[in-house]
């Protein structure tokens, strides 16, 4: 399957294809969603615009092809949003550059680098695995 999912796939799921992420409408409104799927641009958007969004956020997420999205396909697209969650457009051009999705912050790193040294050694990495496993389905406390 891969390791993650396509950036097409990714882009779709989260509705940013050629939207900018500001507040007048980013991957979280669903008007602006709605918008994207207007495959002709005549400003409005036929339920078969609407289906075929529908189907290209599938295509995305189905990354084998098998025309079934599994658990894994779901965790990749659990953490493509995580991964994308505080990205912006910083500069409103409808896009994300490599230098914005860089420049992101690094929450998770700095929230685990508990003594600030740019370094998650063992003892901060054991933390961060112990954390992660407690939040998983099922999990139990160590």
């Amino acid at each position: 399957m891969g390791k993650a999912l396509t950036a097409l796939g990714i882009l779709v799921l989260l509705g940013v294809l050629a939207q900018p992420a500001s507040a007048q409408g980013g991957a979280s409104d669903p008007a602006a969603r709605l918008a994207a799927a207007d495959a002709n641009r005549d400003g409005a958007v036929t339920r078969a615009e609407a289906r075929a969004a529908r189907g290209a956020v599938f295509a995305g997420i189905d990354t084998d092809n098998d025309g079934f999205v599994s658990a894994a396909e779901r965790r990749a697209v659990r953490e493509a949003a995580m991964a994308l969650r505080h990205v912006r457009d910083v500069d409103g051009d409808g896009r994300v550059s490599r230098t914005e999705f860089l420049g992101a912050p690094m929450r998770g790193f700095n929230r685990f680098d508990v003594n600030d040294n740019d370094v998650l050694e063992a003892a901060e990495l054991d933390v961060a695995r112990a954390l992660v496993a407690r939040r998983r389905p099922g999990a139990s406390a160590p």
